[in-house]
Order: C-alpha cells, then structure tokens, then sequence
C-alpha cells in the first residue's frame, strides 16, 4: 500500500471513529408527556390544589424556591405570560437540564393572554 493511501484509509478511519463517539454521547431526547401539556386550562386554584407553582402568577421568591437563580427567576418573569410549561424550553428561557429538574412542580393555569414574541 502507497504511503498517500494508507494516510487516507487512516484518516477516514480517524472520521468514522469520531462520528460513532459523538453519537454515544448525544444526549436523550426530551421527553414529552401530557403532564408538559396539560394545566392551561386549570385556574390557578386547581393548581395549587395539585401543589404545582403557576408560571404566570408565581412570585420571584416562589420562583426561587424551586431552586432556581435570580437569572432565571427573572427571565422567567419577563416572558410571561405562558400558555404551557413547554413554553419555558421552545422560548429558550431555562436550559433543558433545569426544565427536567422543576418540571414536576409548574404548571400554567388560565393561559387565555397572547403569548410575547421577541422582536
């Protein structure tokens, strides 16, 4: 074998490598149930019945308690109002990591208000 060949066989060799690492490092796909979905159409009472925090009326300190920064506590606050608790992921306001952390005790209740849209 030439020289120039067995540096490309290596090469592409080195490429297949890397590609197969990098996909068993990939991380899971979030998954999503009803639970994320549902609530929206709650009022904050019923909420609070099933002891989840309403992302539309929660207070900062509330926000807090579920252990979150004053960062997020205050982007969390600013892109109110939401519809759903997937509102917090497709608008980018928390880090997946965080929404699977907290996502058990939010819900958004009486989301009848148009959502905001950056601009």
């Amino acid at each position: 074998m030439k020289w120039s060949t067995a540096v490309l066989v290596g090469a592409a060799a080195s490429v297949v490598l890397l590609v197969a690492a990098s996909q068993l490092g990939r991380k899971r796909r979030l998954k999503i149930t009803t639970q994320d979905l549902g609530y929206q159409e709650h009022s904050p009472e019923e909420l609070a019945s099933h002891h989840l925090l309403d992302l539309n009326t929660a207070s900062r300190e509330e926000l807090q308690q579920l252990g979150l920064d004053d960062e997020m506590t205050d982007k969390i606050v600013d892109n109110r109002p939401y519809r759903n608790k997937l509102d917090l992921l497709s608008r980018m306001v928390i880090p997946e990591t965080i929404y699977n952390g907290i996502r058990s005790l939010i819900g958004v209740g009486g989301a009848t208000q148009s959502i905001k849209i950056a601009g």
